[in-house]
């Protein structure tokens, strides 16, 4: 702990932070750590906050919600029941916070992951608050025969939500103010795709130190990332740079000397990762170009689990029912916008490829001019001129996605997964693309990982760089998953309709 706190205030690593300094020497160090810039600072909150262990997170939720419980109890009342004992202060502090943190073990909320991701965290609280109301209510009317009142519940898992999201979006927004040290063992492909990924905006917790190889001279620098030496050298740039993660690549995973370096590495509190585990954790996409048919074999896929196609089944069918009866109102004034807009026809209906290779007709409203294509395949683009005045709107709001909720009752198409594509394109792309075709291994999707995380493709290298997400989310489908992608894409369509 004392290295790290050093680490991050700049301090010589062989001073004690405690104790051993003194006089002007322990006047200077403090005097260093209490100039440290807003900016700093904040990023050195965050760090404290990530090592909280989980008792601490369960206190703070547990606090916020146990004053809630006060506060309805104090200021709103509790009306009673003819015939029903209402719960009592006591046991309102009791069983509510019971349930919640019950809830949010089952939801994992206090995985270190969930303080890392701004969406995880919101989702992952969100379902917890549901779930704890759920089994508050069936622990109070089924098992105590008593009653609650809805305003007290309100009150007090609303103080519990709000606070539980506040305080983990500002320790995520917070690591971002001072990236943590990157290092890259290993040169070529592995560091121009972090390369890629940092300036695209998929490393904010971390800054690229450099990379480091054996390779000699031959290599200066990379993606304009410079080579900072041999492995040999590795302990030494951790120190010298205040390193927090190394990424090991493959060959120099297998080099027989690699214990030299990695544990005292380990034993300044560095983490180290492969990089396949760390490219994925961090940037949510899969390194295509490092997998091979061995990938397939250890992820685990559970895309034909009959559990989770079931489960996925059935959501679908009730949220497109829920969602085409919720459109219905709006369905004739797109229809009477499109048609004052050029005259055409409202619905463009066109040949996509499904899951297992099958070929599906998909629904949208149009947005192109009639004479778009004529007849030939043409990758769309962002600002694409073929798009008329009410298809930009459309576009931009999603709305012109809407009736593909009648082929994702029909079966042919999920609320989430790949973005389905032409079949002429799909052939092009398997061909230049490994493994383009095993995106098919699950249904397509209205939105999905990749239409939230990446912009409009228009070339084979954007599809490469599609298809790292689309495997992401063939690794990692879940309802959880599911359920980020669905409340991200609600929040483009909102962001679009202002």
């Amino acid at each position: 702990m004392a290295s790290q706190f050093a680490a991050e205030h700049s301090l010589p690593l062989h001073q004690p932070i405690v104790g051993g300094l003194t006089g002007g020497d322990a006047g200077a160090a403090w005097g260093r750590i209490g100039r440290v810039q807003p900016r700093r600072a904040l990023g050195v909150w965050g760090h404290i906050m990530l090592r909280f262990p989980s008792s601490i997170w369960m206190l703070l939720d547990v606090i916020a919600l146990m004053v809630g419980v006060r506060l309805a109890h104090t200021h709103v009342g509790t009306p009673e029941i003819v015939g029903y004992p209402h719960l009592e202060l006591w046991q309102s502090l009791l069983i509510l916070p019971f349930c919640l943190l019950a809830s949010s073990l089952v939801f994992g909320l206090y995985e270190r992951e969930s303080l890392l991701s701004r969406s995880k965290a919101l989702t992952r609280i969100m379902f917890a608050t549901v779930l704890a109301i759920l089994l508050t209510y069936m622990i109070v009317y089924v098992l105590m025969y008593s009653t609650l009142s809805r305003r007290v519940t309100a009150i007090a898992f609303g103080c519990s939500l709000v606070s539980g999201a506040s305080i983990r979006v500002f320790t995520a927004w917070a690591l971002q103010r001072v990236p943590r040290g990157l290092l890259i063992v290993g040169p070529g492909v592995l560091t121009e795709a972090f390369s890629r990924a940092a300036d695209e905006g998929f490393l904010p917790h971390y800054k690229l130190i450099g990379f480091v190889d054996d390779a000699g001279d031959g290599f200066k620098s990379i993606a304009g990332i410079h080579r900072l030496g041999g492995t040999g050298d590795i302990p030494a740039l951790s120190r010298r740079h205040r390193v927090h993660d190394i990424v090991v690549g493959q060959e120099a995973a297998m080099h027989p000397e690699v214990l030299n370096w990695l544990l005292p590495c380990l034993r300044m509190g560095c983490r180290i990762t492969n990089e396949a585990t760390f490219y994925e954790k961090s940037t949510g996409r899969i390194l295509v170009d490092e997998i091979t048919p061995h990938w397939f074999l250890f992820a685990d896929l559970q895309a034909h689990c009959n559990e989770v196609a079931t489960m996925k089944r059935a959501i679908d069918v009730v949220t497109s029912v829920i969602g085409l009866l919720v459109a219905l109102p709006l369905l004739p004034l797109i229809a009477l916008m499109i048609k004052l807009n050029d005259g055409g026809p409202v619905f463009y209906n066109q040949d996509r490829v499904g899951e297992n290779g099958t070929v599906f007709r998909l629904y949208k409203f149009r947005t192109m001019r009639v004479d778009a294509e004529n007849g030939k395949a043409v990758w769309a683009k962002k600002n694409d001129p073929r798009v008329t005045l009410a298809g930009r709107f459309l576009r931009k709001t999603r709305l012109d996605e809407l009736p593909q909720l009648y082929n994702v009752l029909r079966g042919d198409m999920s609320l989430v997964g790949p973005r389905p594509e032409r079949p002429d394109i799909v052939e092009e792309l398997g061909r230049h693309i490994p493994y383009y075709a095993e995106r098919h291994l699950v249904k397509p999707g209205i939105s999905g990982w990749a239409q939230i995380g990446f912009r409009y493709g228009n070339s084979i290298e954007d599809a490469k760089r599609k298809l790292q997400f689309d495997l992401y989310y063939l690794k990692h489908m879940s309802f959880e998953l599911d359920a980020i992608i669905l409340f991200r894409t609600l929040g483009v369509f909102l962001r679009g309709a202002v």
